[in-house]
């Protein structure tokens, strides 16, 4: 008996055979869809074709990365960074800071320079190399607003912005520009010493002073040396120092010598020995705090060869301040991976006039002999040599005088024209005159013929030559006159 089929052509029973077959199917995938993540089977259309959020937040953080990476190339190796090394340094510098706020050193401005730095160098620490620089002058940006005020650190910052800005256009002769800011240094200048000055803030001119009275000439100068052109980073680093908020009476940094030890140290050994001259800087502070308050007497009190002796001495280490001050600045440019030469190299051991020279600040005797000796000695090379030594010494401390008259003039508001002070730097580069001819002569490679204790004995007899000469020097220089001076000696000398 045939079956017939349906409209399909299945029979009957192979119809009934592949339903039960379908549904075993179904109960399968029921099974199968049991055993999904509800979410996963229930997910709706809108949402199930979506990126994935953890790939999404992968990719995120990858990018960042790489650009991180971008920002962070050309670090050198002494840049690495080492978390137990910076926060013991760190700490220290918050100890030392404890130390300043307790005993006052240096008033508001110090305090608020230190604090700065605490909070800049976690972030320092950690941001791409080629956002260092500019995070250091952003916070010293901030540091300057603090301490003077807005008003006074947006005409500094304009006022350096423009003039910097225009040293920058190489289109324009190098001579054309220099004339161009030397004319308006001096218009300043009358601006400052005349009532047109009246509507401008006190505090805008030494702010403005210290920052580009020197700092503007040595920027010139390499620009004009230059092999390649300057980056705005590194003007900004060398116009915006930190610590020349507060310490107004600044050490002549160098542009090129600033630059060049960014980071070619190992930065622990650079904010390590960043650390000890902050702390021998606040060491002189201290000891200059205790002859000032303690152990300085006055002209008028000299009497006998005792006080005149004691004078003298405490006079002349009233410059402890100066030494003290030029240690932690540049105690506090080590602590952000720039490594500097000292200041200052135990002037108190000189044995000679050009020993002293070269042993007391420090800075200012590499700015005059780059931007004076040497421009001079080389323009009269085929001269005889003592008469091109001569003139380039001369041509040192009479521009040493000027500039220093210059500086009293931005940062106190009157020349320091005077005659002790024409003496001061008269005699002092008599002095070191002699002394360069006299070693001049001497032939290279030649040892002394006296050795042993009587070479000491002579060494020491120098150094205390040193000390009697200069310490009288120092007291002629801040005496009034040369009147007052010679009345003190007297009644020093006379004991009466």
């Amino acid at each position: 008996m045939n079956i017939p089929h349906n409209m399909f052509g299945l029979t009957r029973g192979n119809a009934v055979v592949e339903s039960h077959q379908g549904l075993i199917e179904q109960e399968i995938d029921s099974d199968r869809v049991a055993q999904r993540p509800a979410d996963q089977h229930f997910k709706p259309l809108h949402k199930k074709y979506l990126p994935d959020e953890k790939s999404h937040a992968t990719g995120f953080v990858a990018r960042c990365l790489e650009f991180y990476r971008h920002l962070d190339q050309g670090r050198p190796t002494h840049a690495h960074i080492n978390h137990r090394a910076f926060w013991a340094a760190w700490a220290y510098l918050a100890a030392l800071t404890g130390l300043v706020y307790v005993y006052r050193i240096e008033g508001r401005a110090f305090q608020i320079v230190l604090a700065t730095t605490l909070a800049a160098l976690p972030i320092y620490e950690i941001v791409p190399f080629r956002l260092k620089k500019p995070l250091a002058g952003f916070a010293s940006l901030i540091a300057l607003a603090q301490i003077f005020g807005n008003t006074t650190a947006a005409c500094v910052v304009g006022f350096a912005t423009v003039l910097v800005g225009f040293a920058r256009i190489s289109r324009i002769q190098w001579q054309t520009r220099a004339a161009i800011i030397t004319s308006t240094a001096l218009i300043l200048a009358i601006v400052r010493s005349t009532s047109l000055g009246a509507n401008i803030p006190p505090t805008f001119w030494p702010v403005a002073g210290t920052i580009l009275m020197f700092r503007l000439m040595i920027y010139m100068y390499e620009l004009k040396h230059a092999k390649k052109n300057e980056t705005l980073a590194d003007a900004i680093s060398y116009f915006m120092i930190l610590p020349n908020w507060c310490f107004m009476h600044f050490p002549v940094v160098d542009y090129r010598t600033l630059q060049r030890g960014f980071y070619s140290r190992d930065i622990i050994q650079t904010r390590r020995r960043g650390l000890q001259m902050m702390f021998v800087g606040v060491t002189h502070l201290l000891f200059y705090r205790v002859v000032y308050h303690e152990l300085l007497i006055r002209p008028q009190d000299v009497k006998g060869l005792a006080t005149l002796g004691a004078y003298l001495a405490c006079n002349y280490l009233l410059y402890l301040r100066v030494s003290g001050q030029f240690h932690i600045a540049c105690g506090l440019l080590h602590l952000y991976g720039h490594h500097m030469p000292e200041t200052h190299n135990k002037y108190l051991l000189a044995h000679s006039f050009t020993d002293y020279w070269r042993r007391i600040n420090i800075y200012w005797k590499d700015f005059m002999v780059k931007t004076v000796f040497n421009p001079v000695f080389f323009r009269m090379r085929k001269k005889p040599q003592p008469l091109a030594l001569g003139v380039a010494t001369i041509a040192v401390f009479v521009a040493t005088w000027a500039l220093h008259a210059w500086q009293s003039f931005w940062l106190r508001g009157h020349w320091g024209f005077s005659l002790t002070d024409a003496l001061f730097w008269g005699i002092l580069g008599a002095a070191v005159l002699v002394n360069v001819q006299l070693d001049a002569r001497k032939k290279p490679g030649l040892k002394s013929a006296s050795a042993g204790t009587l070479s000491k004995v002579r060494h020491l007899a120098g150094i205390a030559g040193m000390l009697l000469s200069i310490t009288l020097l120092w007291s002629l220089w801040s005496s009034a006159g040369l009147g007052e001076w010679l009345s003190m000696m007297q009644r020093g000398l006379s004991g009466l």
